[in-house]
């Protein structure tokens, strides 16, 4: 009894003396939960889940719950939950609303967590560009994982039966291309085969569209982020070409403006069209919808296409995945182990093992074997070089979907393809003008 009382005193102890909640976490193991649109996925949650019980092997004290959530309802689900007090101890956000998300003091400073990991060494092995989105005032708040640049995916195969031997590399070429891939698959029947399917439902809708925006030279808003660009020529010309390509060209499927990033995939998959706007992650998500297709050998990428004229650098998006702490978590040492661990060089080089993703670190990138030898990685690197972030400003969520009800509209005939943009001009003025 008394052995049994000295060893309770030195667990209370030893919690105060690291900051843990008394009696929760060593006495008794602590419970965090990790929130993550990937966990949703079959492939990413797979290896997610992977990740989180290695995670409890190392760390028997800590037992972490995955709470897959879909990515439309990401958002308004952990802004809800966060503001009531509650929500996932530690989540992952792509680029988009982080900026909102710090605003807001939704997710904590982690600062204070990595100066004690040894601060700038620390920070050093993450790409500069990689820590602009999570950092505000000189504060980190959160840690950069995954990034990689847009481009677009292909069936070599169908390109090789349409007689396509040249890659597009205008976009006058690309429609053309799209015109040659849209066909019956048997004679006398139906068109069954697109050129290709664009992203037009809310999830994963901003890293497509913006390609096509930026590859004819325009942006949705201007360099300093105060004002929308939608009013420029080269606007106008690359939202009409997507109108176009839907309504006369007829190049995508029926149902188009539903089709979110999976059915993109999914369509890929089944050969019922042969290109989309993707990335690395394409060829391991592609493939596992359909192993018939042989998806490493038969599909090929190449860069976004480029108006001809354009002397622009920049034509595609960056993605980027990172990982946050809630505020409101009563286990912050807990959740900053887990933070660590999943952005740590062993489970990055997993992490492309597993889903074929560059790191935001140098070490991983630059050292691991099957990057530097996979085909994929090296096209995709060259292409960031031609990519960046979509605007890093709390109001970017809104406008961005601003925008994007509007390309519906045009799409639905709704409105004028002029009316349709000139509307989303001038209300994302209205939401910029309330900073």
């Amino acid at each position: 009894m008394v052995r049994s009382a000295h060893k309770m005193i030195f667990v209370l102890l030893a919690g105060l003396l690291i900051g843990f909640p008394t009696g929760t976490v060593v006495a008794q193991g602590v419970t965090i939960s990790y929130s993550d649109w990937q966990l949703a996925q079959d492939i990413w949650g797979r290896s997610l889940r992977e990740a989180i019980a290695e995670f409890e092997r190392l760390n028997p004290g800590i037992k972490v719950e995955a709470e897959p959530v879909a990515l439309a309802q990401r958002d308004v689900k952990f802004t809800t939950a966060i503001r009531a007090g509650a929500g996932p101890d530690v989540f992952a956000l792509d680029v988009n609303p982080v900026k909102q998300y710090i605003k807001e003091g939704w997710v904590k400073d982690l600062t204070p967590f990595i100066e004690k990991e040894g601060g700038q060494q620390w920070l050093s092995d993450f790409y500069p560009r990689s820590l602009m989105p999570v950092t505000e005032d000189g504060k980190i708040f959160g840690v950069p994982k995954n990034t990689v640049a847009m481009v677009m995916v292909y069936n070599s195969e169908l390109f090789k039966e349409a007689g396509i031997r040249t890659l597009p590399r205008n976009w006058t070429e690309y429609r053309e291309v799209c015109k040659k891939l849209t066909k019956a698959t048997k004679p006398g029947g139906p068109i069954d085969q697109w050129g290709v399917a664009f992203v037009l439902a809310k999830a994963c809708f901003d890293l497509r569209f913006s390609v096509v925006l930026r590859g004819f030279g325009g942006d949705f808003l201007t360099p300093d982020w105060k004002h929308s660009a939608l009013n420029t020529p080269q606007a106008k010309e690359a939202f009409n070409y997507v109108v176009d390509l839907i309504l006369k060209d007829k190049v995508m499927p029926p149902g188009v403006a539903q089709v979110d990033c999976n059915e993109a995939r999914r369509l890929l998959a089944f050969k019922k069209t042969a290109m989309k706007i993707g990335t690395m992650w394409s060829i391991t998500e592609v493939s596992g919808m359909n192993p018939d297709l042989n998806g490493w050998k038969v599909l090929e990428m190449f860069p976004i296409p480029q108006k001809e004229g354009v002397q622009s650098k920049i034509r595609s998006t960056l993605y980027q995945k990172s990982i946050f702490m809630n505020r409101n978590t009563k286990h912050p040492e807990a959740a900053w182990k887990l933070i660590k661990f999943l952005t740590d060089k062993k489970q990055m080089e997993k992490w492309f093992i597993d889903n074929n993703m560059l790191s935001c670190r140098r070490s991983v990138n630059e050292t691991f074997g099957p990057i530097r030898q996979s085909k994929y990685a090296a096209i995709v690197t060259q292409e960031l070089e031609h990519a960046d972030f979509l605007p890093l400003i709390p109001q970017w969520p809104e406008c961005l979907e601003t925008f994007r009800q509007n390309l519906q509209a045009a799409v639905a005939k709704q409105k004028t393809p002029d009316q349709a943009l000139m509307d989303a001009h001038n209300q994302i003025e209205a939401i910029l003008s309330r900073r």
